[in-house]
């Protein structure tokens, strides 16, 4: 780099300062706006967008900040899908025939979305993820019965799969299905007990069943005024899969991948860490190594609940993505860090030294990140 470049890169650097202090006291739309295009002409494409997202977040009624953020997702979708398609080709795998169908849902290319699924699903028929975007296709055109049969198939490969499970029992109650759709619903507050949304849909699931019987029962009348914390219908928690790796298998159909094996065993060798587990968007597993008296779908669901629930609510609250965070208890600890359309947890005790954990956990992101 000659003397005029670094004397650019720097009058660039200290105009992001400058607009980052300023932001700080004072923000307003039109500083979110000079932020990403100093971002922009420092080359960093996807800390602009995160910049206009932000503002978006924050101004959500300012037309040009709103404009340019649609514009940079637009982007950012576009690279996306080459890095996607490219990356199809010489290594395949599920987790990306989802993701670039989800992209091109995105964009309104429901006939590439498709094609891609249909794909996807040949390839890897063990993958549920696939057949959850599929049946969101279909019910977004309201072929309720089409949708229903992907998103059975989807609950059948992951029965923690919340997005799943609570499309399905919005798809069983188009189809006049009430109580099917209460049933996945208490499926559903197995392992994320507490969910208004659920909660509501069950209510509305259990009235409309009431409505279908000609003389409702007391039990059911009380029933329907407060849902329980888990499924009434079951004495205790879904039985295990047949062993700790199968879910792991849906990875690669090659069974659990070699690198996230040998990433999530160096982690869990560390002093005072009990148990790793690496899940997809969906909250399907990818990889684990957990305690074997520890259900590892139960496990991915309830990180996935959680880094959803810090995900939706810190983009609302203006300080953008979850990225990482620590969930601390009497008897252990929580790590979670979210790259690319992973979620990586590392359960640990109170004892365990935290920098070289941080460091441990680090390493193997960017090492999938160079993979990937």
């Amino acid at each position: 780099m000659g003397l005029f470049d670094k004397f650019v890169q720097w009058r660039t650097n200290a105009r992001i300062r400058s607009l980052e202090q300023q932001l700080a006291t004072r923000p307003t739309p039109n500083l979110y706006l000079q932020l990403a295009d100093a971002h922009k002409d420092a080359g960093n494409q996807s800390k602009a967008a995160q910049v206009l997202k932000l503002g978006a977040a924050r101004f959500p009624t300012a037309p040009e900040i709103v404009r340019r953020q649609a514009e940079a997702e637009k982007y950012e979708r576009e690279m996306e899908k080459k890095r996607l398609v490219d990356k199809i080709q010489s290594h395949p795998n599920p987790i990306l025939y989802a993701r670039l169908a989800e992209l091109y849902k995105a964009d309104d290319e429901l006939t590439r979305t498709i094609d891609t699924c249909q794909r996807g699903i040949k390839a890897f028929p063990k993958y549920g993820g696939t057949y959850l975007v599929l049946g969101q296709i279909y019910a977004e055109k309201k072929q309720w019965l089409e949708a229903a049969g992907q998103l059975e198939k989807s609950v059948s490969l992951d029965k923690y799969n919340y997005l799943a499970l609570k499309m399905l029992a919005q798809v069983y109650i188009e189809l006049g299905r009430p109580a099917d759709a209460a049933q996945k619903l208490e499926d559903i507050l197995f392992f994320a007990p507490g969910d208004e949304a659920i909660l509501d849909l069950l209510k509305k699931a259990r009235t409309a069943v009431e409505a279908l019987q000609p003389h409702p029962s007391p039990a059911l009348t009380n029933a329907a005024a407060s849902a329980p914390a888990r499924p009434s219908t079951k004495a205790g928690p879904p039985p295990r899969a047949p062993s700790p790796s199968s879910r792991a298998s849906a990875a690669s159909s090659k069974g659990k991948d070699e690198m996230y094996a040998r990433g999530l065993n160096e982690i869990r060798a560390i002093h005072g860490v009990t148990g790793v587990i690496l899940v997809d968007q969906y909250g399907l597993v990818i990889s684990s190594e957990l305690d074997a008296e520890l259900d590892e779908g139960l496990a991915g669901a309830l990180i996935t609940n959680v880094y959803r629930s810090a995900s939706n609510n810190s983009v609302k609250l203006g300080i953008g993505q979850f990225e990482e965070g620590v969930i601390e208890a009497a008897q252990g600890n929580i790590h979670i860090l979210q790259f690319e359309d992973m979620i990586l947890s590392v359960f640990a005790k109170p004892d365990v030294k935290i920098g070289m954990l941080e460091q441990a956990i680090r390493e193997f992101a960017m090492a999938v990140l160079q993979r990937r």
